[in-house]
């Protein structure tokens, strides 16, 4: 077989796979980075281990041989997703009806979201300090940022408040409710997904995700591993570093330890005009 053969059926095999991927997987959580998305599928993962007795971890990211969606003994097959989001030249210009909420129009959708704030600075100590790099510039100008910031939280946020009923099924997850309660939140969540609830394994699962949990499992460098790239789910920094963990704080309302109080009143009166009260952050 030539190379130019070989390439072209390498790029077919990909491309079937993804198909494959997509078509195969029912339910998406789907949000911005720092949402919740590692938390949320720790979480469930402990949750599906324990009643499904699989002897590893279960994180949401594998496929078989032919790129199908990996599924286990409840629930729906599940990925987890920042698409579209880009971070080298997206523009918020870029997102709209079609790439961000039309991909999934066949599919159920987790919307996970988290008060922008604490996302945008939570994201903005990840791209500086943390394994994923990506941004140098101050806290403030992180935030005016075109690819990185405000305008783009909320475009991408409104597009799914606008054409939220154009998925098959949907529901809000919000960072603050499974902080506040996160039994009560995740028991909502096992029932969105058709999991059984077990009241022990839940207890469980639960408490072996919260915070302490685990930062004690990311300081020992314990980590569970994705089975698609081989990658740690903490992607930890310089250790040295306290802001470059990635079990960093879990605090809500950690922004105002950052930000001025002029500044915070200023954005404040941005969120309250750009961000749908739908989302609760008025």
């Amino acid at each position: 077989m030539s190379e130019r053969a070989s390439t072209g059926r390498s790029l077919l095999n990909q491309a079937l796979r993804k198909l494959n991927h997509h078509r195969t997987t029912e339910l998406y959580f789907v949000g911005y980075p720092k949402t919740g998305n590692t938390w949320v599928r720790y979480m469930l993962g402990q949750y599906v281990q324990l009643t499904c007795e699989l002897p590893e971890l279960p994180l949401f990211d594998a496929t078989d041989r032919l790129g199908r969606c990996e599924s286990f003994c409840v629930g729906p097959a599940m990925q987890f997703t920042h698409r579209p989001l880009l971070w080298r030249n997206q523009l918020t210009s870029d997102l709209n009806h079609r790439n961000v909420v039309h991909p999934f129009k066949d599919k159920r959708v987790v919307l996970l979201i988290r008060h922008p704030l604490d996302t945008l600075v939570s994201h903005w100590m990840q791209r500086k300090y943390q394994r994923v790099k990506g941004y140098d510039g101050a806290l403030l100008e992180f935030l005016d940022d075109q690819v990185w910031g405000l305008e783009k939280y909320f475009r991408f946020y409104s597009l799914w408040f606008q054409n939220r009923e154009h998925v098959r099924d949907f529901l809000l997850l919000r960072y603050e409710d499974l902080h506040a309660e996160p039994q009560k939140v995740f028991a909502r969540l096992l029932d969105h997904l058709n999991i059984p609830l077990h009241e022990g394994r839940l207890v469980k699962a639960v408490t072996d995700a919260n915070f302490e949990s685990m930062k004690r499992i990311e300081l020992a460098g314990a980590a569970p591993r994705y089975r698609s790239s081989g990658l740690k789910i903490f992607a930890t920094g310089n250790r040295d570093n306290p802001d470059a963990f990635h079990v960093r704080r879990g605090k809500v309302d950690g922004f105002r330890d950052y930000l001025e109080a002029a500044d915070i009143r200023r954005l404040m009166d941005v969120i309250n005009q750009r961000l749908p009260p739908f989302f609760g952050y008025r």
